[in-house]
């Protein structure tokens, strides 16, 4: 089976990025190979900065070594999530390019994991490099509906402002094959379903769920999570929609359980609990 190589944020507590990640590809068995953009105690909801990333020498090293060691015919996916600062941005799309030109078929999953509710995470030149390096290169992107507004510069308030949003992004980007907006909610708390659309080139698809009773603005690390199901899924041999159905309903359900039982973080139980039920 092909390798996921997961480029993005890892914590010693709580699950985001590479943790959580790594969590899916153990329960379904997919090989990874993840590169580590910053290394945290815990994620920011924490309410504490303690770690930091890789010095630029040593994180440009790890990815041109991937090349010499000529390991991108492994490669079933490229992912990309957090990116703590702008040189990193560079570096991957500098990397992407060499794979996809002797790859041209590989898969470049882009979660640009710049903000969420209202605000970026850190410096705009980091989310202005990820619009202008990464995603110009992305065959799939699963931005949440923050980013999706602040890519294209339109209010989201339901499917039809999120389809309008992603058949933009796919005129603006030709690399472009499928965008799919995460975390649709409504504007009055409580009330309504989470939805997740899936806009591609030749077809469209949604997912609703209810809204989380005891963390109405979900858990931090659930794109990174839907992210990861949704990279599995294409490594096991799932086309694009059914990847997207697998993976939003595993996501809602994971997220749910978790809801249910008042837990503060996704956990690598609740994947595998979820994963025996609904994929056995």
């Amino acid at each position: 089976m092909k390798t996921l190589l997961s480029i993005q944020s890892q914590v010693s507590f709580g699950a985001v990025g590479n943790t959580v990640t790594s969590m899916v590809a153990a329960q379904m068995d997919i090989p990874l190979a993840a590169i580590n953009t910053i290394n945290l105690v815990a994620h920011p909801g924490y309410g504490i900065n303690a770690g930091g990333s890789l010095n630029d020498t040593d994180f440009n090293s790890i990815l041109t070594a991937i090349t010499k060691l000529n390991f991108w015919a492994d490669i079933g996916v490229i992912a990309t999530g957090y990116m703590a600062k702008q040189q990193q941005v560079e570096a991957v799309s500098e990397t992407i390019k060499i794979a996809t030109s002797d790859h041209p078929h590989l898969p470049v999953l882009i979660d640009p994991a710049f903000g969420d509710h209202g605000r970026l995470y850190g410096d705009v030149a980091i989310a202005d490099a990820i619009r202008d390096l990464l995603l110009p290169l992305a065959s799939i992107t699963t931005p949440n509906r923050f980013e999706a507004s602040w890519l294209t510069g339109m209010d989201i308030h339901d499917a039809n402002d999120a389809r309008h949003a992603a058949r933009h992004m796919l005129d603006q980007y030709p690399q472009l094959n499928t965008v799919i907006i995460t975390g649709i909610t409504p504007n009055t708390p409580n009330k309504g379903e989470c939805l997740d659309i899936m806009q591609s080139r030749t077809g469209q698809d949604e997912h609703k769920a209810p809204l989380l009773t005891h963390h109405p603005h979900g858990f931090s690390g659930g794109g990174d999570l839907f992210a990861a199901l949704l990279a599995a899924h294409i490594i096991t041999g799932h086309d694009m929609a059914a990847a997207f159905s697998r993976a939003a309903t595993l996501t809602s359900a994971i997220l749910q359980h978790l809801d249910h039982h008042q837990q503060s973080d996704i956990t690598g139980l609740a994947i595998k609990s979820i994963l025996s039920k609904l994929t056995s």
